[in-house]
C-alpha cells in the first residue's frame, strides 16, 4: 500500500506531531473567548495547510526530521568545548552564583536549535510550532495523540459556548470554517487511504477468485 510507505508515514507523522504540539498553545493562551479561540484555531489550521503543501509527501523541501541528535543540543555560535583546568574554576563559580535559584522563575518557552534552518527562506509561522526532530515519530502513536488533542479542542469550544445563546452568527461561521479545515486536513486523508487500501484488497480478492473459476473451466 503506497500510504504505508515508511518515508510517507514518517512525513505524515512529523506533520501531525507539529500540529499536535501547536494546538495546546491555542487552548491555553487564546481561549478567553470563543471568538478569539476560533480565530486563532483557524489561523493555525491555515498555517498548517500551507506548511503541508510545502513539506508534504511529494515535496522536495527540506525535512524537519534530521537523524542527528547533536544538532538539538548544539551551542549557539558554534563554539567548541575547551578543556577546563583548576585555574579556570573561579570564574565559573562566579558565573554559577549569578544564576537564579532552583525555585526561581523558569523559561516558559523551549528553544529548539536548528528549527529555523529547516524552513524555506521567508517561511514564517505565528501559531505553528516547527521544532527540529532527531528522528521520525511513530505514525500510529502520533495520530492517536493528535486525535486526543483535537478532542480537547472541541471540548474547550463547548465549554466556551455552553448554550445556544452564546452561539452567535460570527461564532457559528468561524466554527464551521475551522471544522471544515479539520475534516479536510485530517479526516479526508485518512478516508482516502482507507478507500485505496479497500480497493486494493478487493482487486486482489477478485483476481484470486478469477483464477479459481478459470482454473476449473480449463
Amino acid at each position: 500500500m503506497p500510504s504505508l510507505d515508511a518515508r510517507k508515514l514518517g512525513r505524515k507523522a512529523t506533520n501531525h506531531l507539529l500540529l499536535g504540539l501547536s494546538l495546546p498553545t491555542i487552548i491555553d493562551l487564546y481561549s478567553s473567548t470563543s471568538i478569539e479561540f476560533l480565530r486563532s484555531l483557524n489561523s493555525l489550521l491555515s498555517e498548517f495547510d500551507s506548511f503541508q503543501q510545502l513539506h508534504g509527501e511529494s515535496s522536495t523541501a527540506a525535512s524537519l526530521t534530521r537523524a542527528r541528535l547533536p544538532s538539538m543540543f548544539r551551542r549557539p555560535g558554534g563554539k567548541s568545548r575547551r578543556s577546563t583546568s583548576a585555574a579556570d574554576m573561579h570564574p565559573m563559580v562566579d558565573e554559577m552564583a549569578s544564576l537564579p535559584a532552583a525555585g526561581g522563575p523558569a523559561p516558559s518557552v523551549m528553544n529548539f536549535a536548528a528549527a529555523e534552518t529547516d524552513l524555506l527562506p521567508g517561511e514564517e509561522y505565528t501559531f505553528l510550532l516547527t521544532p527540529s526532530l532527531p528522528f521520525d515519530p511513530d505514525y500510529f502513536e502520533t495520530f492517536a495523540t493528535l486525535c486526543d488533542v483535537l478532542i480537547d479542542c472541541y471540548t474547550r469550544f463547548l465549554a466556551l459556548v455552553p448554550s445556544p445563546r452564546e452561539c452567535s452568527a460570527p461564532v457559528a461561521e468561524l466554527f464551521t470554517k475551522a471544522d471544515s479545515r479539520v475534516r479536510k486536513i485530517i479526516v479526508q486523508g485518512i478516508v482516502r487511504d482507507f478507500e485505496e487500501q479497500s480497493r486494493s484488497h478487493v482487486k486482489m480478492e477478485v483476481a484470486s477468485i478469477g483464477k479459481v473459476v478459470l482454473g476449473g473451466l480449463m
